[in-house]
């Protein structure tokens, strides 16, 4: 993007906002985000997040995801404030949404402490806690089937495992749906020392089983803090909130294999992608033990 366009956003929605220069924010894989440092009308800086659904998006559509962040918010969840929505393609030739940009590392913190793992297992209950009554409506997420299907290796490995899931029944979720974040991972949280200030991305946010959203925060936390990481955070979890070991080691299934089946898209470096690759087998390799 050319700095007239984003001087075009500006001047649209920020009026008496000065722009001065623009920084692409790295990690997003489907929208390109960029922060905007602006000069208001008094000489003081700010900064704001300008969060572009471009050609490669495929989350929510940018109405959806403007009223989800307006939404948690308000109910005292430390999600970037969204400041303005525009889906007209005037000044951008995408929709895009303008968030409050909110100070912090997204980088997760040295080692995996359990503090850190139990600070993101309360962040992670608090959400699945929220009353869901004046939220948008969101698509649900309550049973693993029969989407785990299309995700599983064809492998002949796992026939066995693809059999014995063909004869699971009543796998939908039966209590009330919760809001599920549905990408909660180190590299959507932004800390400030051992404390969460901010909560990102919301595109694939859903309602239903939040043992969905505690498979997918587990494994990403294998990826990058090993096994026993992964396993301090969901003991706080359920130190929380129930979790039925089989229901969860069905949606480990399902999140894993669901990885391992597209990150070829996610542009990571090869030998990142193969741990990761290895590391969502291992994991898929566990669960079915519990399962079958």
């Amino acid at each position: 993007m050319t700095d007239s366009a984003f001087k075009a956003v500006v001047a649209a929605h920020l009026p008496g906002a000065k722009f001065i220069r623009a920084f692409r924010l790295s990690g997003g894989v489907s929208a390109d985000v960029y922060r905007l440092e602006l000069e208001a009308g008094d000489g003081a800086h700010r900064s704001v997040v300008l969060r572009v659904h471009g050609p490669n998006h495929n989350g929510h559509p940018a109405a959806l995801e403007f009223g989800i962040l307006s939404a948690v918010s308000g109910l005292g969840i430390c999600a970037p404030q969204a400041l303005a929505l525009d889906e007209s393609l005037r000044h951008i030739p995408h929709p895009f949404l303008i968030l409050d940009h909110i100070d912090g590392e997204t980088a997760f913190p040295t080692g995996a402490a359990v503090n850190q793992m139990t600070r993101m297992a309360e962040t992670l209950a608090e959400i699945h806690s929220l009353p869901i009554a004046g939220l948008p409506t969101l698509p649900m997420r309550g049973d693993p089937l029969p989407e785990i299907f299309d995700y599983l290796p064809q492998d002949a490995e796992f026939e066995a495992l693809r059999q014995g899931l063909s004869k699971m029944e009543n796998t939908a979720y039966e209590g009330s749906g919760a809001l599920l974040h549905g990408d909660f991972w180190p590299g959507n949280l932004l800390w400030k020392g051992p404390h969460i200030v901010g909560i990102l991305d919301w595109e694939d946010a859903a309602c239903g089983d939040p043992l969905s959203d505690v498979a997918c925060t587990a494994l990403e936390l294998t990826y990058v803090a090993g096994t026993e990481g992964a396993e301090q955070f969901v003991r706080a979890y359920g130190r929380l909130r129930p979790i039925e070991p089989r229901r969860f080691a069905l949606w480990q299934i399902y999140v894993a294999a669901a990885g391992h089946l597209s990150m070829g898209g996610w542009g990571l470096e090869a030998s990142r992608e193969a741990h990761m690759r290895a590391t969502a087998l291992s994991v898929i390799r566990h669960a079915s033990a519990l399962v079958i």
